[in-house]
């Protein structure tokens, strides 16, 4: 049965063995981990780094950290655009409403989030 509504902390901690490797491809890297990517921020990418300095996992594995990452990078923008305008933005008919960046950091947050929970990293 799945649970509705928020779930606890102890629901949403990750519990379990080390996901089961079926290919060659995805066996983990015996070599040092790949840098960053380029196209991230400075602050993304010293995540990355302090990430895979204690963490080795799947070659790829680190497509899913990348695509995670990209997710905080987009979600930081969003926060810097919503911390200068504001939380609120005026409507066409001049009501006031939430900012539209805010939903955008709020899925952005949330795919970061479960983006590591898959990688078994905890935060």
């Amino acid at each position: 049965m799945k649970q509705r509504g928020r779930k606890s902390r102890a629901a949403l901690s990750i519990v379990g063995s080390r996901p089961r490797l079926v290919s060659s491809s995805l066996a983990p890297s015996s070599v040092n981990p790949p840098p960053p990517p380029e196209d991230l921020g400075e602050l993304e990418q010293q995540i990355w780094r302090d990430i895979v300095a204690d963490w080795r996992g799947p070659r790829l594995a680190y497509a899913v950290l990348a695509d995670a990452l990209k997710a905080h990078q987009c979600a930081r923008k969003c926060s810097e655009v919503v911390a200068a305008e504001g939380m609120t933005v005026e409507g066409r008919d001049g009501q006031t409403k939430a900012h539209p960046l805010l939903a955008v950091e709020r899925s952005a947050i949330a795919s970061y989030q479960r983006q590591l929970k898959t990688l078994g990293i905890k935060f």
